[in-house]
């Protein structure tokens, strides 16, 4: 029924950039962070009730009902 994605050097790696370009506005987000860096390097959307967390984030598809 889900589908499970892991951490590999890809979404790392991502995850890396998001946090050295966002930090300075947004210090505590590395939930989100993950979340997005997740969805970048699997060409996912992310479906989320706080479009505010993510509406920054260059090239983020998000879910849009």
């Amino acid at each position: 029924k889900y589908k499970t994605y892991h951490l590999d050097r890809a979404s790392s790696e991502t995850f890396n950039g998001l946090i050295q370009t966002y930090h300075q506005r947004h210090s505590k987000w590395i939930p989100d962070a993950l979340i997005a860096s997740t969805a970048l390097s699997n060409d996912l959307e992310v479906y989320t009730l706080n479009r505010k967390d993510f509406d920054f984030i260059e090239n983020l598809k998000l879910y849009n009902p």
